[in-house]
């Protein structure tokens, strides 16, 4: 950004009015704030006859107040004093003239530009293209992503430069076995986290898991599990997300780890989610959603649920919610930041009514050559009538390792972890983590409610379909697990 040089211009003008009273002032190019705030050190001198060094005193002040909000760009640029005492102010604030994109070979380069979510004619302001810096880094079709300002024609303006290398964005996976009298059973996902160019995720999953009958001893099959999802990120006009699930599937669980007596295995969710997003000031996401379901445990053996708990926990529900989230990572290995959500949800129509409210929290601090330790916390509370399916559940590979998975439920939950993580190969860290978590219902005695514990090491490897986590966990007993986190 081209600005004028003060020093010779105050040094000329300061003379020539070296004796002129200042009566007034006027501000020539501010927008981020009124004149009396961005120049408080300028309108201080009105009823005096400032020097030069006075002024550019005053100048400095003004300069100083947009470098502590972030505006690193800003300028005073000239100034008048008149005969009569009108002092006038000219300030370059650094606005953004264009947005420049290059490295994207697939990415659109208005999609690009819609997602950095800055617009020409803004300000810049650092501390902002430092968010925008952090939210871009997260998209996983992005390898790398630079932004950061170059100069422009216009004398107190600036371009915006966003260099990107590109990533591979379809992945499919698949681990799956065949025999003639169950057919086949496995997991298989295929992942586009950039359809068409757009930045659009959509998500494609199978799975059929086999569960070994209580009272024979004998493998059964269970039904197909599918689902669809799509998200679009700053796809409306605006700051608006959007995104949607349908979905026929028990809960998904890693493929390489059974837990052959888990209720929850039978669980059966039918129905469709949607949600719409606002992003704010970079660092939140307000969403707005809704989510139809009609849930059953008609395959789970009388051993695991009597046949007036099986009536009892099926139905169909409508739910509406709110959820807020918080996200200063960058990257798929985070070194450093905080990622926080929380949910309030509400069934409002259906065979079920009820309340529920669920926040997470992961924090990662940096430590010496690459390592990080990562600090994560959940909570839950809903009403006493929770049915079956949106109860709290806990033990397995997600939350308290070295459990049965789901081995235990209630209607409130707290569990936290703390992992130390360190890279072995180039997308390749190891971990050792320890796991504590209680989850009881209501009327149970908390007193009594035991805080359980597990301890375990593993690996994690950056893919476009998440992060791949091989665990080894110790609790009640030794397990292994081999999972797919959502989000990095």
């Amino acid at each position: 950004m081209r600005v004028v040089g003060l020093v010779a211009l105050s040094l000329v003008l300061g003379c020539a009015f070296a004796q002129v009273q200042v009566q007034s002032v006027a501000f020539k190019g501010v927008s981020v704030a009124s004149p009396e705030q961005v120049g408080a050190s300028v309108y201080a001198l009105i009823g005096t006859a400032p020097t030069e060094p006075q002024l550019r005193a005053a100048f400095e002040g003004v300069e100083a107040w947009y470098q502590q909000r972030g505006y690193t760009l800003a300028r005073v640029v000239d100034y008048t004093l008149d005969e009569s005492g009108a002092l006038t102010v000219e300030v370059a604030e650094g606005v953004v003239e264009a947005i420049e994109i290059q490295g994207a070979k697939r990415t659109r380069p208005e999609v690009l530009r819609r997602l950095v979510g800055i617009k020409p004619g803004e300000v810049y302001n650092e501390t902002r293209i430092q968010r925008v810096r952090q939210r871009i880094g997260r998209f996983p079709f992005l390898r790398t992503a630079k932004l950061g300002a170059e100069p422009a024609e216009t004398i107190g303006a600036t371009n915006l430069l966003l260099q990107v290398e590109e990533e591979q964005s379809l992945d499919f996976a698949v681990a799956a076995g065949y025999n003639s009298e169950q057919g086949f059973v496995g997991y298989a996902e295929l992942v586009e986290t950039n359809l068409a160019g757009l930045g659009h995720r959509v998500r494609l999953q199978w799975q059929r898991e086999q569960v070994r009958n209580p009272l024979t001893g004998e493998y059964e099959a269970l039904r197909p599990s599918y689902g669809l999802s799509y998200e679009a990120p700053r796809a409306l006009p605006g700051a608006f997300n959007f995104g949607f699930e349908l979905y026929d599937r028990a809960p998904f669980y890693p493929v390489f780890y059974a837990d052959l007596d888990s209720l929850r295995r039978y669980e059966r969710r039918r129905g469709f989610g949607a949600y719409v997003g606002f992003d704010w000031r970079e660092l939140f996401e307000l969403r707005l959603r809704y989510r139809s379901d009609r849930v059953d445990y008609d395959d789970a053996p009388d051993t695991l649920i009597t046949p007036g708990a099986r009536a009892a926990n099926r139905g169909q529900f409508d739910a509406v919610g709110v959820q807020v989230i918080y996200d200063t990572r960058e990257g798929r290995f985070p070194r450093s930041g905080v990622y926080a959500t929380a949910t309030v949800e509400r069934a409002v129509k259906g065979d079920f009514r009820f309340t529920r409210a669920f926040g997470e929290a992961r924090y990662y601090i940096p430590l010496p050559h690459e390592r990080t330790l990562a600090l994560r916390g959940a909570a839950g509370v809903g009403a006493d009538n929770l049915p079956l399916s949106e109860q709290f559940w806990m033990g397995g590979y997600d939350l308290l390792r070295g459990y049965t998975q789901d081995e235990f439920r209630g209607n409130r939950l707290v569990a936290g972890s703390v992992e130390y993580l360190f890279p072995v190969l180039e997308a390749v860290q190891a971990a050792l983590f320890v796991d504590a978590g209680a989850v009881w219902s209501r009327d149970a005695d908390l007193a009594s409610t035991p805080v359980r514990f597990g301890v375990g090491a593993g690996l994690r490897f950056a893919s476009p379909i998440g992060l791949l986590r091989l665990d080894l966990a110790y609790g009640k007993r030794g397990f292994v697990y081999l999972s797919v986190a959502g989000a990095y």
